[in-house]
């Protein structure tokens, strides 16, 4: 059996990785269209969903919630029992509880995703692509000028990443990279 390396104690180094490269991209896109981006802090429009999330994000997720100081983690907790379709890591100013380490479907959101041909219903297409799929966007953004090509990243790309992290991590300790883990069930997890 090969020695764990003490810095990668947690496992989550390539998932880091995979985050680094995403947030990357967002942020020079954000740093070229600042002015064409509404999502900030406090907006909420893309967190009124119910998320369920795979191994390595769970772990992730998890790790960020023990790290709260106890009267967020106690606030987090309680939001648990609400309902309405609002993230449970969604606080009152709306802001997220455990920003930092947001699953990547939060880190892209709102941002211009590609996607393949026929995933996107036709109404939600805010760029057409042609062979290479369509791309869409909150409304909130792009609203003067639609993004460029350099603008657009590839969801399905970020997906098939993710996949293989996932499949690495999960197959490291025994869990099924299929499992999803609802973020309600890890707020309300001790």
């Amino acid at each position: 059996m090969e020695a764990q390396d003490p810095r990668n104690a947690d496992g989550l180094d390539e998932y880091r990785a995979a985050v680094a490269r995403v947030d990357a991209f967002v942020d020079a896109v954000a740093a070229r269209r600042a002015d064409d981006l509404r999502c900030r802090a406090g907006c909420e429009a893309c967190c009124h969903v119910e998320l369920a999330v795979a191994p390595v994000e769970a772990a992730s997720v998890r790790a960020a919630l023990g790290a709260l100081p106890g009267e967020r983690r106690a606030a987090v907790r309680a939001r648990v029992a609400e309902r309405g379709g609002r993230c449970v890591m969604l606080e009152v100013d709306g802001r997220c509880a455990i920003y930092d380490a947001r699953p990547l479907v939060c880190r892209t959101q709102g941002h211009a995703l590609r996607y393949p041909p026929g995933f996107v219903p036709q109404e939600a297409i805010g760029l057409d692509l042609g062979p290479q799929g369509a791309a869409t966007w909150c409304p909130l953004n792009f609203a003067e000028r639609p993004p460029a090509a350099a603008d657009v990243l590839d969801a399905e790309r970020i997906d098939r990443l993710l996949a293989v992290v996932n499949q690495r991590f999960a197959a490291a300790r025994g869990l099924d990279p299929l499992d999803r883990v609802a973020l309600r069930a890890l707020a309300g997890a001790e």
